[in-house]
C-alpha cells in the first residue's frame, strides 16, 4: 500500500510536467489565436485561404506519400526476415538494421547529398556508364522522400516484426486444418498484423509530414518549413500558427486514425508474450534472407557515410572539427541525457497507470498522450519563446537552454510513455505485488523490484529519447540560448552554406555520439540484469 501511495504521488507529479511541457504552453499559445480570431477573422481567414495552403498541401502530402512507399517497400521484407526464428545472426542484425532510426534525418539528407552531388559517387557513376546528360538531382520531392524513406523504414520493420510476434498460435492451428500455407498466411497471419501494417503507415506519415530539417536543406516547402520562415523571417506568429493548423489538422486525424487501428495491440515488444508463437520460418532461403539484409544495410548506412567519411578530410579534418565544435557537442548531449532521463521517469508511472487502470480520465489521457506527437516542434518552440517573452526573466536567466530542454521533454514524453504502456501491458501485474510482501519500503521496492522488472523499457526509453533529442531541430533553432548552438543547427548551417568537409565531420561526430551512447547503455542494462538477477 505504501508503494503504491508513492506511486500515486510520482503519477501526479508526472501528469503536471506533462501537462505543462507539452499541452499547456501550446494550448495558451493556441488560445490566444482563437481571441485573435474572433477579434480579427480577416487577418487569420487570408492566411487560411490563400493558394498557397494548397501548395503547401500538396507538397508535404507528395512527400509524405512517396518517403512512406519507399519505407514501406523497404521495411515488409525486412521485418518478415528479422521475425523470422532461423535467421542466421538474428540479434546483429535487429541492431543493424535500427541505426538508420538512429541517426537524425538531416545528417542521412547530408550523406546523401554527397552522393547526388555533381561530382558525387552515384552521378560520376551513371556519367561514365551513360554519358554526362545523365545526372540525378537529389534537390527535388522524390529526392526528399527518399532521404525520409530510408530514415524511417526501421520503423515499419520495427511494427510490423512486433505484430509477427504477436501472431496467436491457436488461430494458425486453425486455419492449418483447412487450408494450405499459403491459406494460413492470407487467413490467420495477415488478418492478424494488419492493425501493426496501418499504424506503421501512420506514423512514417506524421514523423515525415513534421520533418523541417530535411526539406529545408534540399530547397522544398512543407508546412514546417513555411511555418518556420512565417515566425522567424516575418516575425509573424499570427501567420505561424494559421499555418500549422491544417498539418495540426492532418496530423491529428492520423494520430486518432492509428490509436483506433491498434486498440490494445503493442506498438512494440519489449517482452515477450506467452500466448504468441513466432509463425515465420525462412528454412531454405534464410542465406539468401542475410545476404539480403547486408545488402540493404551497405545500402543505407555503408555507401552514404563512406562518402561522408571521405569528404571529412581524415582523422585530422574530424579532430580539428570536434575542437571547433566542443561547446556544441557538450551542449546538445546534456540536453539530449537529461531530456532522456527526465522523459524516462514520467513516463514510469503515467505508463503503468495506462497499461493497467481504467475510467475516462485514462481515456483522455491516452489521447492527449498523442498531442504532442502532433504539434510541430516549431509550433512548440513559438509557445515556449511567447512564455518567455510573457516572463523576461526567463529569457534573462535561461543561459543554457533550460526551456528548450522542458521543450524537449513536452514533445519527446510521449514515446517513452508508449514503450512503459506496452511493456507493462505484457507484463504480469500480480509479480511485483508479489514480490512487494518482501519490501517494506518503498524505495527499496522501487529499487529491487520495479526497476529491474522494467529495465528493459527503462533502457528503450532512454535511448529513443536521446536519439530524438539529439537530432530535434524544428524548436532547437527557435529555443537555443543566444551565444549557444546545437549539433543540429551547426551542420544545417554548414550544409546551407557549403562547407561540406567541416559538415561531414561533424555528421560522423554526431553518429558516433549516438551508436556510443546507445552502446553504453546496452552494456548497462546487460550489467544491471546480471546484478538483478
Amino acid at each position: 500500500m505504501v508503494l503504491r501511495r508513492k506511486f500515486n504521488i510520482f503519477y501526479v507529479a508526472a501528469i503536471l510536467i506533462f501537462g505543462v511541457t507539452s499541452i499547456l504552453l501550446v494550448g495558451h499559445m493556441l488560445a490566444q489565436f482563437v481571441i485573435r480570431l474572433l477579434k480579427r477573422p480577416s487577418e487569420v481567414a487570408n492566411v487560411l485561404v490563400d493558394m498557397r495552403q494548397l501548395v503547401l498541401l500538396g507538397h508535404s502530402m507528395i512527400i509524405a506519400s512517396s518517403a512512406t512507399l519507399v519505407a514501406f517497400g523497404l521495411g515488409l521484407p525486412v521485418a518478415i526476415i528479422i521475425a523470422a526464428r532461423d535467421l542466421p545472426l538474428r540479434r546483429l542484425f535487429h541492431l543493424l538494421i535500427l541505426i538508420p532510426m538512429l541517426i537524425p534525418p538531416y545528417v542521412m539528407a547530408g550523406a546523401w547529398i554527397h552522393l547526388f552531388s555533381p561530382s558525387g559517387l552515384i552521378n560520376r557513376t551513371l556519367a561514365s556508364v551513360f554519358g554526362s546528360s545523365v545526372k540525378v538531382n537529389i534537390f527535388t520531392k522524390p529526392g526528399c522522400a527518399w532521404c525520409l524513406g530510408i530514415s524511417f523504414f526501421p520503423l515499419v520493420a520495427i511494427i510490423l516484426a512486433a505484430g509477427l510476434s504477436q501472431v496467436d498460435s491457436n488461430l494458425q492451428d486453425i486455419a492449418r486444418i483447412s487450408t494450405n500455407r499459403r491459406g494460413v498466411v492470407w487467413h490467420s497471419i495477415l488478418p492478424q498484423i494488419i492493425p501493426h501494417l496501418l499504424a506503421s503507415i501512420c506514423l512514417v506519415m506524421i514523423f515525415v509530414l513534421a520533418q523541417y530539417g530535411v526539406p529545408s536543406l534540399l530547397g522544398i516547402n512543407t508546412y514546417p518549413v513555411e511555418i518556420f520562415a512565417q515566425f522567424s523571417v516575418f516575425y509573424d506568429a499570427n501567420a505561424a500558427v494559421a499555418t500549422a493548423l491544417p498539418l495540426v489538422g492532418l496530423v491529428v486525424f492520423l494520430i486518432l486514425l492509428q490509436q483506433q487501428i491498434m486498440r490494445n495491440h503493442d506498438y512494440v515488444c519489449i517482452t515477450p508474450s506467452s500466448s504468441s508463437s513466432n509463425p515465420i520460418h525462412l528454412r531454405k532461403l534464410k542465406n539468401w534472407a542475410a545476404i539480403y539484409m547486408i545488402i540493404i544495410f551497405i545500402v543505407v548506412i555503408i555507401v552514404p557515410f563512406s562518402s561522408v567519411l571521405g569528404r571529412a578530410q581524415g582523422l585530422a579534418g574530424i579532430l580539428s572539427t570536434l575542437s571547433s565544435f566542443s561547446d556544441s557537442i557538450v551542449t546538445t548531449s546534456i540536453l539530449a541525457l537529461l531530456t532522456a532521463v527526465a522523459a524516462t521517469a514520467i513516463a514510469f508511472p503515467i505508463g503503468q497507470r495506462l497499461a493497467h487502470g481504467g475510467g475516462g480520465f485514462l481515456k483522455i489521457l491516452d489521447a492527449i498522450c498523442w498531442l504532442p506527437i502532433a504539434i510541430p516542434g516549431t509550433i512548440v518552440g513559438i509557445g515556449f519563446v511567447n512564455v518567455s517573452n510573457w516572463i523576461p526573466i526567463l529569457q534573462k536567466a535561461d543561459s543554457f537552454g533550460i526551456l528548450l530542454l522542458c521543450a524537449y521533454i513536452g514533445m519527446f514524453s510521449a514515446f517513452s510513455i508508449r514503450i512503459f504502456e506496452a511493456t507493462y501491458r505484457r507484463a504480469d501485474p500480480y509479480v511485483s505485488e508479489a514480490a512487494a510482501i518482501d519490501c517494506r519500503r518503498w524505495y527499496r521496492r522501487l529499487l529491487c523490484i520495479e526497476i529491474p522488472i522494467h529495465s528493459k523499457a527503462i533502457t528503450a526509453s532512454t535511448i529513443v529519447v536521446f536519439v530524438l533529442a539529439m537530432g530535434e531541430l524544428n524548436a532547437t533553432v527557435l529555443l537555443i540560448p543566444p551565444g549557444r548552438e546545437s549539433l543540429g543547427i551547426s551542420i544545417d548551417n554548414l550544409l546551407h552554406y557549403g562547407a561540406n568537409a567541416t559538415a561531414s565531420a561533424l555528421c560522423l561526430i554526431e553518429a558516433s555520439l549516438v551508436i556510443i551512447v546507445i552502446t553504453f547503455g546496452l552494456v548497462a542494462w546487460s550489467v544491471a540484469k546480471r546484478i538483478f538477477t
